[in-house]
């Protein structure tokens, strides 16, 4: 089992030593199964010759019994013993004399019979080759006389009110149908008609399961068949022969006639029919002309019926497989329009006599079944039929519209919840008609369903009454729902324009406020939902609204202070509404003052807390004036945290701090000219509370050091000075983080050493490394580049964590086309590697590092990439490309990935080089040697690690898509030594099918296109992957 990492191979093969061997007599093997069936059916029955006996049974431990079960199911032998264990009689034969001398327990019977089918279903979608062909039709007709023997038990335990064994006949069809597409078998509806239900009329509904298995077996992803082309031959047979299906279906419903309580023949109609239109595609003619359809829509009328929720299935499924921009489907939408219509609309005849629509009497009755049923089908055909609907041509497209707008009114969350797919693409077919006269007549037109669509949508994003006591993850899906709602709400203003939803949730913010201020005082505070409701949909609108909007927006603004500040999900709805509005209220800085004090507050509150420091940092983002008051506010929560013991149970959750503080730097950084000495008001308690915990008597945890590294970082990114050149006398960026840099220089070095192995404490230092790195810039950075390079080979020597690996990139990347650094970064790479190397012996130590091996290579590729001629030229390239090759074999997607982005960066390079001919220098010249020399040194191992991936014997995450691919590095490969590679490939695809090998050896030698060698990498790993289920 090469397909495994090592330790569960070793594991694998522990396992299987532990079961008896199959035998291929299926006189002895029968026993066997018999025996594990009835440990794993039914463990506590005594199944030896004697209940004293202390001579144990290989089957006595479950597991063994089912990795037995399990193993069998894969040999050729089973074929025959499946095919026994269908068989009462052979069974009984077979059971040891002490087992037959008692009664066969019926539901041990069952299970046994139910394990024979399923085990029977599953060869015949993958296991065919075992048979010879010659013994397909005997076979077909063994499980054909079992589904006769079967289905018709269950007709009898019908009449004879017992269980019926609905499940072994599923499984039995399911079974007979994938061996039918093995087969080709082209007459099986008319055999199976004319063998089965003509003789046996009473088998309707389980000939239906069969019928309806056909196509599922066809599409399943499970189906290994030898050619593709057998396949669509397959389903085209099925396309033509969907008459034969619909005849069937026609006449099943002619038996029932006004039988209603013939509920299962009823099902199987359905169910077959939703299968056929779902995978067959057939001809919407044959569909528009069936007595199906009346009967089907006959069926919608009454949502208590039964089948009522399958036929809504099989409508659902007829709008999505023929919707109106289909050619050819004019008939059958002409046909199911007024039929949908009648469901929800009333005619002129009964609007004044009061009586209902189905869809009506279902929203009277709360019938959650039926509202969700008939809100399906409204929302669907709107859908499907969206062309019909923006047509320019009138036929009472309101008419649906407005259907899909009753659905959306339904109360339940839920249900109105399936009609929010359709709002959002009427919105995009309404923006996209052209031309813009015609779109505007359009949006006009449908301006009264859209306005009320706001009020509905409002409503529904209010929150249950006692919604405070719902467990998180309830509460997490609720706002699930709640942003698509405020979704819809939003799109509604790409067509109406943010000032008209803006008033169409101002005004009635307004109408709650006074609803709410009219209550008696103590009934107030619990009514909050409303007004909530009505803020999170004035905030879902806020990139709508103008910055001089003057009517609702100020009364919002003048609101958010006066509301009960005792309910934490409504302060925190305000919270997010005040950031949201941001850029307005830069533009009417006096509705601040109130606001910024109440946002503080919020702080201190859990639930509230993250809002407010979010809108805290959207503020000031946006308002020039807060300086001086959110530097205050931010010296507080610094004394604050101060006061509690290390800052570890302060109150202000560490992400929310720092969205504080990012909002202060942004919002001091217009007055650091005039001011300089807010930087060192920022920066100095950093750097005090750094150097504190860097001392060697300080005991800090490391989730101490990695808040103050988040801190540093956080100033270090978004302190906005100018950058350099700067005026005299006035710092600038670069010198700001090279000073910054320096002094904490030796406290980080000092804490990085007290958790060396720390993961976060290492992630958040490179962080701040990289972001000074980039934020300060390589030239003004040099300074410091042979400490942080030393610091890196150090850190990563103790810790070996990836993220020193991912620093090392950056600076890679930052300071390679230097050619003054160069050696520098050779001698970076040689020291990281040489730890890698040192710590990654074996395939488990590659397997227990996979982020190591990862980064350890996207920094190698980098290497190639930036700075080639050091690397390249040294010994270290041939250490690598073997340590590729281990690397190759780890089943980890990221680890894959890096090692194939170094292998395709090395070709490339190399090809590169190849190209550039006699221009090439004599650094150039000396790079393509060495080059040339490790590819062919270690490219055979590399080769066939690809080549085995390719068969599926190796992980192939990345098989052509992206930087880094096995069909990047053998096209290129290919282009650079085509000969070589052939010579090297050859002999680990000898196990490939021949015809596809064949294929894609000659995309090789004719040397293809990329696209086109990509298309042919696809096409051989697909074959060899079925070749592969049919050997599993």
């Amino acid at each position: 089992m090469s397909s495994l990492p090592q330790q569960q191979q070793q594991q694998h093969q522990q396992q299987q030593a532990e079961l008896p061997p199959h035998s291929s007599d299926p006189e002895q093997e029968l026993p066997r199964v018999l025996l594990a069936l009835q440990t794993v059916y039914a463990p506590n029955t005594v199944v030896g010759p004697n209940n004293n006996s202390s001579t144990s049974s290989p089957f006595d431990r479950r597991d063994v019994a089912d990795r037995y079960l399990t193993s069998f199911q894969r040999t050729a032998v089973a074929w025959i013993v499946c095919d026994r264990l269908l068989s009462t009689a052979d069974v009984n034969s077979a059971t040891p004399a002490t087992a037959a001398a008692t009664t066969e327990d019926s539901t041990l019977r069952t299970q046994r019979q139910f394990f024979a089918a399923q085990t029977l279903h599953a060869k015949c979608l993958s296991d065919v080759y075992q048979l010879p062909p010659t013994s397909l039709p005997s076979l077909r007709d063994s499980l054909l006389n079992h589904f006769l023997t079967h289905a018709t038990d269950s007709v009898r335990a019908h009449l004879e009110n017992r269980p019926a064994n609905r499940p072994l006949v599923t499984r039995l069809s399911m079974a007979i149908a994938s061996l039918a597409v093995q087969m080709g078998w082209s007459t099986c509806l008319t055999d199976v008609t004319n063998s089965v239900l003509t003789p046996h009329p009473e088998l309707g509904p389980a000939v239906l399961e069969l019928f309806r298995s056909i196509p599922e077996e066809a599409d399943s992803n499970r189906l290994v068949l030898g050619s593709e082309e057998d396949l669509w031959a397959y389903r085209d047979m099925l396309r033509n022969s969907s008459h034969v299906v619909l005849g069937l279906c026609e006449h099943a419903v002619q038996s029932i006639g006004n039988n209603s309580s013939d509920v299962a023949t009823t099902e199987a109609v359905l169910s077959c029919l939703q299968s056929w239109i779902r995978i067959v595609d057939m001809d919407p003619q044959l569909l528009e002309r069936t007595v199906l359809l009346p009967w089907m829509f006959d069926l919608l009328t009454d949502f208590n019926r039964g089948g009522f929720e399958l036929a809504v299935d099989v409508v659902v499924e007829m709008l999505r497989t023929y919707p109106s921009d289909r050619r050819g489907v004019e008939g059958l939408v002409t046909a199911i329009i007024p039929r949908v219509m009648t469901l929800g609309q009333q005619l002129d005849g009964n609007v004044n006599t009061g009586q209902l629509t189905p869809f009506q009497r279902s929203v009277q009755e709360e019938d959650e079944d039926g509202m969700r049923g008939y809100c399906r089908i409204f929302t669907e055909m709107s859908e499907s039929y969206l062309s019909l609907i923006l047509s320019h041509e009138e036929m009472n497209q309101a008419s649906l519209v407005e259907l899909v707008l009753q659905c959306a009114g339904i109360p339940d969350k839920e249900i109105a919840g399936i009609t929010l797919h359709f709002w959002y693409r009427f919105v995009i077919g309404l923006e996209e008609l052209e031309p813009f006269e015609y779109r505007q007549i359009k949006i006009d037109s449908f301006a009264p369903q859209l306005t009320r669509l706001l009020a509905i949508c409002t409503h529904l994003l209010k929150y249950p009454v006692g919604v405070e006591d719902l467990s998180p993850d309830r509460l997490d899906d609720l706002e699930g729902i709640r942003l698509y709602f405020a979704d819809t709400i939003e799109d509604c203003c790409r067509l109406l324009g943010g000032e008209v939803v803006l008033r169409a949730t101002g005004d009635p913010l307004r109408e709650e406020c006074n609803r709410v201020a009219s209550l008696p005082p103590n009934k107030q505070l619990s009514d909050w939902h409303g007004m909530e409701a009505y803020l999170y949909a004035i905030q879902a609108v806020s990139m709508y609204v103008p910055p001089d909007e003057r009517q609702v927006i100020p009364f919002v603004m003048g609101l958010i202070p006066q509301l009960p500040g005792e309910v934490p999900l409504l302060r925190a709805t305000a919270c997010q509404t005040v950031g949201k509005y941001a850029s307005w209220l830069g533009m009417q800085p006096s509705h601040l003052q109130p606001l910024l004090p109440y946002l503080a507050q919020g702080l201190s509150i859990p639930k509230c807390a993250s809002a407010s420091a979010v809108a805290i940092r959207e503020i000031c983002e946006k308002c020039n004036s807060l300086g001086d008051s959110v530097l205050q506010l931010y010296d507080g929560i610094v004394a604050a945290r101060q006061q509690h013991s290390g800052g570890e149970d302060f109150i202000l959750d560490l992400r929310n701090e720092l969205e504080v503080l990012e909002g202060v730097c942004k919002a001091v950084s217009t007055k650091l000219r005039e001011e300089p000495s807010i930087i060192n008001h920022l920066a100095q308690p950093i750097v005090n509370s750094l150097k504190a915990i860097s001392s060697p008597q300080s005991v800090a945890s490391p989730k101490q050091i990695s808040a103050e590294l988040c801190r540093l970082t956080v100033l270090v990114q978004h302190l906005r000075l100018p950058r350099p050149p700067s005026q005299p006398g006035i710092m600038n960026r670069s010198e700001f983080i090279l000073g910054l840099m320096r002094e904490a220089w030796p406290m980080l070095d000092a804490v990085s050493q007290k958790y060396p192995r720390d993961f976060n404490c290492g992630e958040k230092l490179c962080r701040l490394h990289k972001h000074s790195l980039r934020e300060c810039g390589p030239v003004h950075y040099a300074p410091l580049l042979e400490s942080l390079v030393e610091q890196t080979v150090k850190n990563f020597g103790l810790s070996l964590s990836s993220p020193y690996l991912y620093l090392a990139s950056i600076i890679v990347s930052e300071y390679g086309r230097n050619a003054a650094h160069s050696k520098l970064l050779y001698d970076m790479v040689a020291s990281l590697a040489s730890a890698v190397f040192n710590t990654l012996r074996t395939t488990d130590d590659f397997t227990a590092h996979p982020d190591v091996v990862e980064e350890f290579f996207f920094m190698a590729g980098r290497m190639i990439n930036y700075c080639p001629s050091p690397l390249v030229q040294s010994p270290l390239l041939n250490s690598l490309l073997q340590c590729a090759a281990l690397g190759m074999k780890l089943y980890h997607r990221d680890a894959n990935r890096g090692t194939l982005n170094f292998l395709e960066s090395t070709v490339s390079y190399s090809l590169k080089l190849r190209l550039s001919g006699p221009s090439l220098d004599a650094n150039g010249q000396a790079d393509m040697a060495a080059l040339e020399r490790a590819i062919l040194a270690e490219g055979q191992p590399l080769v066939i690690n690809l080549a085995q991936s390719l068969l599926g014997d190796l992980p192939a995450y990345r098989l052509d898509s992206g930087s880094g691919s096995i069909a990047g590095v053998l096209f290129y490969l290919n282009q650079l030594c085509p000969d070589l590679l052939m010579q090297w490939i050859q002999p680990p695809l000898t196990t490939a099918p021949e015809h596809a090998k064949s294929a894609f050896l000659v995309a090789l030698h004719n040397r293809v296109a990329r696209e086109e060698f990509n298309s042919s990498v696809r096409r051989f790993t697909a074959v060899c992957e079925r070749s592969r289920k049919r050997k599993i």
